[in-house]
């Protein structure tokens, strides 16, 4: 995940509580609205997160911007999707790694579609990266995870931990990261007053690019007399990619959520 500035704090609360000994986190119940998982077997949390996927994708998508999003999703394809002489998969193996951690995992009503990012950042691993930029499983930053220590509903159990300890558990990065993305989502949905599909696309991007960056290709399609959704937001988010194509930055976030989109296929396909 890159480095870039915050956006304020926007949540009162996470109302999430961390144990003392990191084996186990506390929830009650959601916040956001409850988005049903089913996590008997790895094929039905596959279906499952496929299906929910899908449905933001038809809700968002129209245009252009739908052409466009499926035009990146069959570049990125081979990249996701590709299986090895054994038909293995490394994000396919991420997610059997982490599935009996998902099993027991609340995700405080966030969709189980979040829980690509890891898989995607890390292929779950826990000593990934460089401790001084991104690492772990969820590649957090030192500055994101020094900011979120300072927010004032934040356990002292939690803060008892170092920025390496927490990028290194699954639990304790997991809750880090749905604190992260949530404070994202929040402000989409609840401040900018974007749909529920757009505001949670609109998050996974700001999770690779920024919520700076994305406020400000949408504050530049409002300027040009366009609306400001996730479909015209694409349709130039491509377009810069397309001017750009040795820009690593834009072209990773022109492809994060179609990356995200196949790793969703991948894992329905051979699950």
């Amino acid at each position: 995940m890159k480095t870039y500035p915050l956006i304020g704090l926007l949540l009162c609360s996470l109302y999430m509580q961390v144990d003392a000994a990191p084996k186990k986190i506390k929830h009650t119940s959601p916040t956001l609205e409850h988005y049903a998982t089913t996590t008997t077997t790895p094929s039905a949390f596959a279906q499952t997160n496929y299906d929910l996927f899908a449905k933001f994708l038809e809700k968002s998508l129209t245009g252009q911007g739908k052409l466009d999003f499926y035009q990146m999703s069959k570049q990125v394809k081979r990249n996701i999707q590709w299986l090895d002489a054994q038909n293995t998969n490394a994000y396919n193996d991420a997610f059997r790694r982490s599935f009996k951690f998902i099993q027991h995992y609340d995700l405080k009503g966030m969709p189980s579609i979040i829980m690509l990012i890891p898989y995607m950042e890390s292929q779950w691993q826990a000593n990934k990266g460089d401790p001084k930029g991104d690492y772990g499983y969820w590649q957090l930053v030192p500055e994101v995870l020094n900011e979120i220590k300072t927010l004032d509903y934040i356990p002292a159990s939690f803060n008892k931990h170092n920025i390496n300890q927490i990028r290194e558990h699954p639990q304790l990065s997991t809750y880090a990261a749905q604190i992260h993305l949530r404070r994202y989502y929040f402000y989409f949905a609840k401040v900018a007053k974007y749909s529920e599909s757009d505001a949670w696309l609109f998050t996974l991007v700001s999770y690779n690019w920024g919520a700076g960056n994305v406020k400000r290709l949408l504050a530049e399609l409002k300027k040009q007399g366009q609306t400001p959704n996730f479909a015209n937001f694409y349709q130039s988010l491509y377009k810069l990619y397309q001017k750009n194509p040795n820009d690593r930055s834009i072209r990773a976030a022109a492809a994060y959520v179609p990356s995200l989109w196949n790793m969703a296929q991948l894992l329905k396909k051979v699950n």
